[in-house]
């Protein structure tokens, strides 16, 4: 608008000039025609209008000049407010920003790619960025990928995702995922990168499998443990029948123990299947970990006398809440594979300290949860165990040791035991420098009540009905026959649809014994529930081989007793009693008794009895 402006102006006041000179001209010479006069007017006219023109090109020229400097001072701010925005950018991004060039010279290195590299901006600009972050090895390779890289990143204008493995300054492994854009800037290829550490979460994700797998195969096991366990309680039953039956016949006595003994073994390999599957049924309570360290660690210096057992016990460990047999168990198993490792001598180190996890360290560990545990560590100076077979050594039935030595199932139960428990495990191992097994186990909140003794030796029967529910059909017929055979009276159904019919009818029982997973569309936790809710008093008895599920899920039958597959029949007529013993009122509830002494007693005196008749006392 000025330019227009100011050109307007001009050629208004050349017209006003040239109308003046010409009035004036013919002013001084009177004379209307054109003269001398009148040429010198124009001729002024025309030195004006030159005038003119040469101010307007000069203001034109002026503009355009402020033009210009202000559009490169708008460009120049733009690309710096640009650069500064993408310095920014790279200055708070996650991930580390490198850029090389073509030859893999560092031209910039992020404060990220600092931390994640352990390498400052100063040391990495200017280097190859392939003696700095890839491991000696692989260089000549890295720097043959390189050379393809630009291609393959001009071809491709959004630019590449990938993996890669790199080093830091200090030369740990770093898995990272890359980014990677090409720019031409001239002749010149730069390529931006940005590397993200991605190593915890590869980490996390393995675990996340592992975990996965872990259970897919427990599932497995566990049902199969079930299947077996309804097989072996018929064997270990009847076997008790056909033993008493030929206590008399040497020979076929020989027969029938070596068969209650093979079916014993049967039993144990079971329970291990179901320890390593979480299926087992626990019994938590608050241990004493260093005491049982320094029991585990007298026992095993019977064992060889060349392995140095050390126990570092942290003071003032707290108490764990876990089930005291399987936690010797556990550690008695790690010992012996640790003892195992060591071919000559070697030593055995049992440490205990409390620990305390945020979330990321219960998850690193595989822990349930975030709080205070209590750690037990097993290290020892073995042979150590190879990478490749490192995560394989939870799965059962792996295992290293020669044909016969063992069954694979060891560290199979001590994985499914501490994970069942609420705990984690790990294990660090380095091929030639020895292995640490590190178990989790959690704090004990509340003192647990303590199991006092009872005398299993008498089998003591009854007089009351018992509802039998087990769809195993040879169980079932096994059961029957025990129960019948302690003095109860029995009704057996074969589900729970048929003993919801029998209590329909109003048939009279004391005691529901029931299977606790049952084919159909009602468990015998709901079975026992539904009845309970209809009769009060009615007492409840769960049996299975694969309970550990089903029990603790919430509801009032669940606080019944369980008895574990596979059972022998002093097993069943001492739960029975437990069950028809206790005292309960119209509600269900049961109604406190004074608390005797007398089962203690007469249980030391019996011990008292049998330590007299094994010893011969000196004479005085």
């Amino acid at each position: 608008m000025k330019l227009r402006g100011l050109l307007t102006l001009a050629m208004a006041a050349q017209v006003i000039v040239t109308a003046a000179a010409l009035l004036a001209s013919y002013a001084v010479t009177g004379s209307a025609g054109f003269g001398t006069a009148q040429l010198i007017a124009l001729l002024v006219s025309a030195a004006v209008a030159a005038l003119l023109a040469r101010l307007c090109t000069r203001a034109i020229e002026t503009s355009e000049a402020k033009r210009a400097a202000a559009q490169s001072a708008a460009l120049s701010q733009a690309r710096s407010d640009s650069a500064q925005m993408t310095q920014a950018v790279i200055r708070t991004a996650l991930d580390a920003f490198i850029q090389i060039d073509d030859s893999g010279v560092v031209l910039e290195w992020s404060l990220q790619a600092e931390a994640l590299t352990g390498w400052t901006r100063e040391e990495a600009l200017g280097a190859d960025v392939v003696d700095l972050i890839v491991a000696e090895p692989l260089r000549a390779a890295f720097r043959q990928r390189m050379a393809r890289l630009v291609p393959e990143l001009s071809a491709a204008p959004s630019g590449m995702r990938f993996e890669v493995s790199l080093i830091d300054r200090n030369g740990d492994h770093i898995l990272t995922e890359a980014s990677s854009t090409v720019l031409r800037v001239g002749e010149r290829s730069i390529i931006n990168t940005f590397v993200r550490d991605i190593t915890h979460k590869r980490a996390a994700e393995e675990q996340l499998i592992q975990a996965q797998k872990m259970e897919a195969v427990g599932q497995l096991t566990g049902g199969i443990a079930h299947e077996f366990n309804n097989m072996l309680t018929v064997i270990t039953g009847t076997i008790e029948i056909l033993a008493d039956a030929v206590k008399d016949n040497p020979p076929l006595a020989t027969i029938t123990k070596l068969i209650s003994e093979a079916a014993d073994r049967g039993a144990a390999l079971t329970s291990s299947l179901l320890s390593f599957a979480r299926k087992q049924a626990l019994q938590p309570a608050e241990i004493d970990v260093n005491e049982l360290i320094e029991e585990l660690a007298k026992l095993l210096a019977t064992f060889d006398k060349k392995v140095e057992i050390v126990t570092r016990l942290g003071g003032n460990v707290w108490l764990a809440y876990a089930d005291r047999g399987q936690l010797s168990s556990a550690l008695l198993n790690l010992a012996i594979n640790a003892r195992d490792a060591m071919l000559d001598d070697g030593k055995l180190t049992l440490t205990t300290r409390n620990v305390v996890f945020g979330v990321r360290e219960a998850v690193a560990v595989g822990a349930g949860y975030a709080g205070d545990y209590v750690e037990i560590e097993i290290a020892d100076t073995g042979t150590g165990i190879p990478r490749a077979i490192l995560e394989r050594i939870f799965d059962p039935f792996f295992s290293t040791k020669e044909v016969g030595k063992g069954t694979g199932l060891g560290l199979s139960m001590v994985f499914g035991f501490v994970k069942q428990s609420g705990g984690g495990i790990k294990v660090a191992s380095e091929e030639g420098s020895g292995t640490v097994f590190t178990i989790y186990l959690p704090k004990a909140e509340t003192s647990a009540l303590r199991p006092t003794g009872y005398d299993d030796r008498k089998i003591v029967g009854g007089k009351e009905t018992v509802l039998c529910v087990e769809d195993d059909r040879d169980v079932r017929r096994y059961v029957t026959v025990q129960l019948e055979s302690l003095g109860y009276k029995v009704i057996s159904a074969a589900n729970a649809a048929e003993a919801l019919a029998v209590s329909a009818e109003g048939t009279a029982f004391d005691l529901l014994f029931t299977d606790i997973v049952m084919a159909g569309g009602m468990n015998g936790r709901e079975l026992a529930e539904q009845m309970v809710a209809a009769r009060p008093s009615l007492r409840v008895l769960f049996t299975s081989g694969y309970a550990y599920d089903s029990l603790h899920t919430q509801g009032r039958a669940t606080m019944a007793p369980l008895l574990r597959k596979p059972y022998r029949k002093a097993e069943l007529a001492r739960m029975l009693r437990r069950c028809l013993d206790t005292a309960v009122d119209s509600a269900g509830d049961a109604i406190p008794t004074p608390y005797s002494v007398q089962a203690d007693v007469e249980a030391f005196l019996r011990r008292q009895a049998a330590e007299d008749n094994g010893t011969t006392r000196p004479r005085r």
